[in-house]
């Protein structure tokens, strides 16, 4: 009888194995580094070919409105991974990864999903200011290639298949961090790549078309350029002319294919360990990337290349392709999603909203206005110059807190490439006050002490 019973159970087992990970989906989430939404081409771009990603578009959900908190790297990873807008934190300039800066009330997502049972991973890039060996606070157990100076993105598909490896069995949570697009900002000074090594730019001719609004527009605030003139390191690019731009987005398409690459074999090694079907992904960048649009490289501008990043939410071979145009916030809102997704109590203190309920009920409206922010700084200096955006489905306002020429705002289902201003044309006046006291307001409630002398 013992015997039967033991056959019995270890028949068993693997029902109860799939049992759990049918309840519990395990979550990747993919971060690039600087790449703009349209760098895609399930997003259209026929500049580029980007297989992995496009394959994550025809298994889930392709946000297209999706935005950052901030358009630099640790405002907006501290977003990700803290659930708060930058004001909030502190954090809105680039900041060293330093034991003592981050507050212990303010739990990480590693932290969050670790208590709720989940095995958890941080493969590659991390510019958080936390040190890596600060596990007890971050939550990541198994954190590998962050080193900044070291790490490489071909080493993070590895490295990722050996967490995947040995939780298969477990629900996870894993971070897979890459570089790239990022190195563009190398390529535009003439430095040597941290990452992959490009061939040689071809002639202008044969690089891609400029974008129709390549040119600075007219009534932009001056500061926006007065500020680049502080570094010309990341600024190289002040007077280029149309050919060097062209052949700047034929160099940063082939850096997006080459971290396609590395995402798509990120993507086996879920199949080839048998997790695929129970691993929701999120794919998206902690920025975007100026992309030539405003004939603008590097980020921190709130102009839609800068600030509008990838987003989608799949399950491969489970889910079916659509996109969806709500508006969403890649740093307020990934905890929340994450802990929707995962079954795992998000903090109470965040505001930001669920999107998994959004992939449930198409229909259901969590969100019809957005408010990001920016901080211009010469990497950890900050340069005194800062700027909130508020967005809704047609317009987008933008204001600085120096400057003649403060405002902007712009129509976007008439004006995509941001280019006429209509701050500065009185019949929008209404429309422009409309934007201008939703901000007032957003900000008293908010606790946002951002100030423009409006």
């Amino acid at each position: 009888m013992l015997k039967n019973i033991i056959v019995y159970l270890a028949a068993l087992a693997p029902l109860l194995v799939t049992a759990q990970q049918t309840s519990r989906p395990n979550i990747l989430l993919i971060v690039t580094d600087q790449q703009t939404a349209d760098a895609m081409s399930n997003a259209g771009n026929k500049d580029l070919h980007t297989p992995g990603m496009d394959k994550l578009a025809q298994n889930g959900v392709r946000f297209t409105k999706a935005y950052c908190a901030q358009p630099l790297c640790t405002p907006s990873r501290t977003a990700i991974f803290s659930g708060k807008m930058p004001f909030e934190t502190g954090f809105v300039g680039n900041a060293p990864e330093k034991d003592g800066q981050w507050p212990d009330s303010l739990l990480m997502m590693g932290k969050i999903l670790q208590n709720g049972g989940y095995k958890t991973g941080y493969v590659g890039k991390w510019h958080l200011p936390v040190p890596t060996t600060k596990v007890s606070q971050h939550g990541f157990e198994y954190i590998q290639n962050t080193n900044f100076l070291d790490y490489n993105d071909g080493a993070t598909p590895s490295y990722c298949a050996r967490f995947i490896r040995d939780n298969k069995d477990k629900p996870f949570l894993l971070v897979a961090s890459f570089l790239n697009p990022h190195d563009i900002c190398e390529w535009a000074r003439g430095e040597a790549l941290k990452m992959d090594v490009l061939e040689d730019a071809p002639p202008a001719a044969q690089c891609p078309e400029l974008p129709a609004n390549w040119k600075i527009p007219v009534n932009e605030p001056q500061i926006v350029r007065d500020q680049q003139k502080v570094s010309t390191r990341t600024y190289p690019s002040t007077n280029w002319n149309a050919d060097q731009w062209r052949q700047y987005r034929w160099a940063y398409n082939r850096l997006v294919e080459k971290v396609d690459k590395y995402i798509e074999m990120v993507l086996g090694s879920l199949k080839k360990y048998g997790v695929e079907k129970n691993t929701i992904i999120i794919f998206t960048a902690d920025h975007g990337d100026g992309y030539a649009g405003h004939s603008w490289n590097q980020k921190q501008i709130l102009y839609e290349e800068a600030s509008r990043v990838p987003f989608m939410i799949s399950k491969i071979g489970e889910w079916t392709p659509r996109t969806d145009d709500m508006l969403v916030c890649n740093g307020t809102d990934m905890i929340p999603t994450v802990c929707g997704l995962a079954g795992v109590q998000k903090p109470g203190y965040l505001k930001g909203i669920d999107i998994s309920k959004r992939l449930t009920n198409p229909g259901k409206s969590l969100r019809d206005t957005l408010v990001i922010e920016t901080d211009f700084a010469d990497n950890e200096d900050l340069l005194g110059i800062s700027g909130r955006a508020v967005i809704t489905k047609d317009f987008k306002y933008i204001v600085y807190n120096k400057g003649e020429i403060k405002e902007q705002l712009f129509d976007l289902g008439k004006d995509a490439g941001e280019i006429n201003n209509l701050a500065v044309n009185a019949a929008y006046k209404k429309k422009l006050l409309v934007m201008r006291n939703y901000l007032k307001l957003w900000c008293r409630r908010n606790g946002d002490k951002f100030i423009a002398g409006l």
